[in-house]
């Protein structure tokens, strides 16, 4: 399949637009049919949606079109994707389906397919879906074979239950932490503050009133959140935690009011996370300090194509025992095959406990490395022509130094002093994007500026 209609995460658009209600129906129906002819002949499914302009709309058309197909529906309403994911894992359900814009801007939202797991459903799913969807011709059933379609209630009860458990709690409580958590007027806003209490937390909302268009940029970074940033500051807090609209992916912030580099943190869980001979999978634009950590664990790592559904196709292959990506998601996959960004930040309270160090002192262990990032204008019939020319001059060319090349979603050529160039077609935009990382600020520019120029030279 050389187009994919599911990408990184599910399909996207622009709501009622891209993405209608006839869609989402089609989409249904073709999973259901996934699931008939996968053995699941009436079965359950369950149907979630965030803060934005039709999700609900969306999700419940998405949710008719599953009981019509013979499947009981249980529909979750607006929660985060993680609270979905545990529902369907731990009550039996075939499959689930997420309306959720995630981090992008408010006019645009996505259809997101969940496996039984609770995981987004693999390539090897969504590439069969694609399949029955082109076809347009569904099963039909009778109307004796109608499914229900009930209101799940009180979803969130088994959520905090299973998520308390899943750290030391007795010990985060007794720290009794401060936090500010901003879930940027999104689906962490109905459970933040019961979710950090329950960690015997006093906590501090802000941007905590839904709402579909949020008070920030959904995508939360380092330049979006300068009112939680200005707020952990003037309270004194021991962390910030700020979401994305459906509360997969987090960023955190330490005491002294300083954003923490997504993959610092990473690096973090992993030291904690991986024992000898564990597989860690992270996408190929990861920092080099992933290198460090493993290495130093005695884990193997290994890349995946950039995007959520690579990483999880990944990991169930490998049987990995950690993840990240550079956007926020982590993957502590002993307890769950999702990212979550509430019980993230849980994890990092329960390090800061028994550590007895501050977030910034736990992310101080480790070397900084800095990154650029350039993005050169190519059309998009240029692109493998492009591609094709430059690898074959970087045979010679950028290799004193050369420790190792990785072929995965671009070219990545890695070097011994631990810093890296690589270069990535863009599946969205007629741009091919150079990336780098390195020790020093000095040896990343240096590298983006010379792929650059060898690129431009291919062109």
């Amino acid at each position: 399949m050389t187009s994919r209609l599911f990408g990184t995460a599910g399909i996207r658009g622009v709501t009622n637009s891209g993405i209608t209600p006839e869609l989402a129906v089609q989409v249904a129906r073709a999973y259901a049919d996934w699931l008939h002819a996968h053995g699941r002949d009436s079965g359950s499914v369950g149907v979630a949606h965030d803060t934005r302009w039709g999700a609900e709309l969306l999700a419940r058309a998405a949710a008719s079109a599953f009981a019509s197909a013979g499947f009981h529906v249980q529909f979750y309403g607006c929660v985060p994707s993680p609270v979905l994911s545990l529902n369907l894992a731990r009550t039996g359900q075939d499959g689930g389906l997420m309306v959720t814009g995630s981090h992008m801007p408010p006019d645009r939202i996505g259809l997101v397919l969940l496996h039984r797991d609770g995981a987004i459903a693999p390539y090897a799913v969504t590439d069969q879906v694609e399949k029955i969807l082109a076809g347009e011709s569904f099963r039909e059933v009778p109307p004796q074979r109608i499914g229900r379609l009930e209101e799940a209630f009180h979803p969130y009860e088994l959520y905090i239950s299973e998520s308390v458990k899943a750290v030391d709690a007795r010990l985060c409580r007794s720290k009794k932490f401060r936090v500010v958590a901003d879930p940027a007027n999104g689906t962490a806003s109905y459970i933040a503050k019961e979710f950090f209490e329950w960690l015997g937390c006093e906590t501090e909302l802000l941007h905590f009133d839904p709402n579909p268009v949020p008070d920030r940029p959904s995508e939360p970074r380092a330049h979006t959140v300068s009112a939680a940033i200005e707020l952990v500051r003037r309270e004194k807090a021991d962390l910030g935690a700020c979401f994305d609209v459906d509360a997969d992916r987090v960023l955190l912030i330490d005491r002294d009011g300083v954003p923490l580099s997504e993959d610092v943190v990473g690096a973090v869980f992993a030291r904690d996370e991986l024992r000898p001979g564990d597989v860690c999978v992270v996408p190929v634009n990861s920092s080099g300090l992933i290198e460090q950590v493993c290495r130093e664990a005695g884990a193997r790592l290994e890349y995946c194509e950039v995007g959520q559904t690579a990483a999880v196709q990944k990991i169930r292959d490998l049987g990995a025992a950690y993840s990240y990506e550079e956007s926020g998601k982590y993957y502590f996959t002993r307890t769950y095959p999702w990212s979550d960004g509430l019980y993230s930040a849980a994890r990092m309270l329960q390090l800061m406990a028994r550590s007895g160090e501050t977030a910034a002192a736990l992310a101080a262990r480790f070397p900084r490395f800095h990154q650029a990032k350039r993005n050169l204008p190519v059309e998009e019939g240029r692109k493998d022509p492009a591609m094709d020319a430059l690898l074959g001059r970087l045979e010679k060319t950028l290799a004193d130094g050369r420790a190792r090349d990785v072929t995965v979603d671009g070219f990545k050529r890695v070097y011994e002093d631990g810093s890296w160039l690589m270069f990535r077609k863009s599946g969205t935009e007629p741009v091919i994007r150079i990336y780098t990382d390195a020790p020093s600020l000095e040896r990343a520019e240096d590298l983006a500026s010379r792929g650059e120029s060898l690129l431009k030279e291919c062109l």
